[in-house]
């Protein structure tokens, strides 16, 4: 009977070692994975935000110094955890366009291959051609109407003005609002023949120039290639719309 409470007290301190052995591994995990631990959201932020840092100033070298760039890495999951990588992780612009929603490619291209795409939002605001009063078809763009704005060209589809002078004496092609970015599509070269105007016709062969009238078959403006009857032949030829009431013939 003496020999139960001897057992049962070897049987405790056998219980006392194991638990020690298994608290003892369970802390040793943490520890060792704080030593070789995986790299997780924070990091990999932390690479793109330096990797962008030296972006924006390529930018900046791209589109002039008259340009302010702002960019806002996407919110990544704090559960995330890569492998571990020996050397500094790599990161590289994977997109078409350089501006508005882009992606980096961050990667480690060591034993622990992996990789992984972070998107990012660039915002470039800079000054361009906007209007600040109505402009009716057909219209011929004054300064009057027109003024450099500072505006964010990530957000804009369509190619922009980054000069006043590309814009005065255009043509509106149709109507365009107030407070609107002007855009190529809103303007043509200004109306300088009118369907069934007399016009003059020059034709250069070497160092001998020709010069006859004739009849504008349609509109033209400045540079474009018009239909024109030729008074004394009758001939319809093709001609370049070079002033008012001017035609070039190529021979």
């Amino acid at each position: 009977m003496e020999k139960q409470p001897q057992l049962e007290q070897a049987q405790g301190k056998i219980m006392k070692v194991r638990i020690f052995f298994l608290v003892f591994s369970v802390l040793g995990c943490p520890l060792s994975s704080m030593a070789y631990g995986n790299i997780g959201a924070e990091q990999i932020k932390a690479r793109v935000s330096v990797f962008m840092d030296d972006y924006v100033v390529k930018l900046a070298d791209d589109y002039g110094n008259n340009v302010r760039i702002e960019y806002a890495i996407s919110h990544l999951d704090t559960r995330l955890a890569m492998k571990d990588c020996p050397q500094p992780l790599e990161a590289e612009l994977n997109s078409r366009n350089n501006i508005g929603r882009i992606n980096i490619r961050v990667s480690c291209n060591e034993e622990n291959n992996w990789s992984l795409y972070v998107p990012v939002d660039v915002d470039l605001f800079r000054p361009i051609v906007t209007t600040i009063a109505p402009i009716a078809k057909g219209d011929e763009l004054t300064r009057n109407e027109l003024e450099m704005r500072e505006m964010n060209i990530s957000q804009l589809n369509g190619v922009y003005f980054s000069a006043m002078e590309a814009v005065t004496g255009m043509q509106a092609k149709r109507s365009i609002r107030a407070d609107k970015v002007v855009l190529t599509n809103d303007l043509e070269p200004p109306l300088l023949i009118k369907k069934g105007e007399q016009v003059q016709m020059s034709a250069r062969s070497g160092g001998l120039v020709v010069k006859i009238t004739g009849v504008a078959l349609m509109d033209g403006h400045k540079g474009q290639q018009i239909s024109v009857r030729n008074n004394q032949s009758k001939r319809v030829v093709e001609a370049r719309v070079s002033g008012p009431g001017q035609v070039v013939i190529q021979l």
